[in-house]
């Protein structure tokens, strides 16, 4: 029981219809080491990975007809994450006392986003939890896999800037110092670019704590100032001929999957909206979100205000323009969801099959330039010498 007082925790026990016995102060259970830390402070949110494996848990063991209290102990032996087991014991508790599964979800302090307890919530009042559990852990299931292909995507340009780095690295710290003490044996000037590299190399070795508490400044005011920075990169990356068209098919799709899920289980087009706006991962789409649910909210049509945004792939705003004329808009969210992660998925494609030759020209470029004014001043030696 979460109560600021126990004259309060008392009352919320007697308007449960029960007599309380004993009350004491909870607090942290078990040893300080095994205890979560946190230097930013407390942090609720769970892991993506986590309300999947749960739900995928969760949905089999509803469809095997176990009783919930059970479930949920099922659930809470499985996860390794300190959070989501404290929070699943706390649940079951509250289930075993009489609490409905989504308002214990409500008030498990955050762990469960908001979109899921409503679902929840909206499944328990419709008698298909297991169904709109299943139905969740599918949802959980695409967002990963979207975020998976974009990783792997990006992980062959990771490794060239890597290798580049090290190259430059090697030139820098290596090679540039052992060619400056020759050409000032022979009283000669060395190259720019030598002489360039050996300044960048100086200025590293003797301002080291300057450079690092500079970097710590800029990534404070980076972190401080993100949400701005997620505003202004998005607006630029949306301008871009084939990023612009993957975020907008990305987020598109992650919009109709939220609508059609919550849609199919029973919750009303304003919930839906607000369950959509929770998962968007960018502030526009949440801005479009929120102004849509207002609007909706105030009397008008999904078309008037959602179809209309150049934030929303053309095909979709089409389907669900149909679907919301014909009074079967759920359907024809889960015709746009199969044609978008299809297309989203050719995109994301196109967009590296372009962006890797074009990363490794620059960056070999980029590399060989130095390399061949290393090698010069090698030559620059020969003449030196002779």
């Amino acid at each position: 029981m979460q109560a600021e007082n126990d004259i309060v925790a008392l009352d919320l026990i007697a308007q449960r219809g029960l007599t309380p016995i004993d009350l004491t102060e909870g607090g942290h259970s078990g040893p300080w080491w095994s205890r979560e830390i946190n230097l930013f402070g407390a942090s609720s949110k769970t892991k993506p990975a986590e309300l999947e494996r749960f739900f995928t848990s969760f949905s089999a063991l509803m469809q095997a007809k176990f009783p919930l209290p059970r479930i949920l102990g099922y659930c809470e032996t499985q996860t390794k994450d300190r959070t989501m087991k404290r929070a699943l014991g706390g649940i079951r508790t509250s289930v075993e006392n009489g609490t409905p599964l989504g308002q214990a979800m409500r008030d498990a302090g955050g762990v469960f986003p908001d979109r899921f307890t409503t679902l929840i919530a909206t499944g328990e009042a419709s008698n298909k939890l297991a169904e709109i559990s299943a139905s969740a852990a599918t949802l959980l299931s695409s967002e990963e896999k979207l975020k998976r292909e974009l990783r792997g995507a990006l992980v062959y340009p990771i490794i060239l800037l890597i290798m580049s780095a090290l190259v430059l690295s090697l030139v820098v710290f290596y090679l540039a110092p052992t060619l400056m003490p020759v050409f000032a044996t022979a009283d000669a000037e060395p190259p720019v670019v030598l002489r360039f590299m050996n300044t960048i190399r100086n200025a590293i070795l003797s301002g080291w704590p300057i450079i690092l508490t500079g970097i710590a400044a800029i990534v404070l005011i980076l972190y401080a100032l993100r949400t701005k920075i997620s505003v202004a990169t998005t607006a630029l990356l949306m301008r871009l001929p084939l990023t612009g068209r993957y975020l907008k098919q990305r987020e598109t799709l992650r919009l109709c999957q939220s609508l059609h899920l919550m849609l199919t289980s029973g919750a009303s087009l304003p919930q839906s909206l607000a369950a959509a706006q929770e998962g968007a991962s960018f502030p526009a789409y949440r801005q479009l979100l929120a102004d849509t649910k207002d609007r909706i909210t105030a009397g008008g049509t999904l078309s008037e205000s959602l179809c209309t945004s150049p934030l929303i792939d053309d095909m979709a705003s089409a389907l669900i323009q149909a679907g919301e004329e014909s009074d079967r808009l759920a359907d024809v969210l889960q015709t746009a969801v199969t044609s978008l992660s299809d297309s989203t998925s050719q995109t994301l494609n196109q967009m590296i099959r372009m962006l890797t030759p074009l990363l490794t020209l620059i960056i070999g470029v980029g590399v060989g330039a130095v390399i061949l004014s290393t090698i010069s001043a090698i030559m620059d030696l020969n003449d030196i010498a002779f």
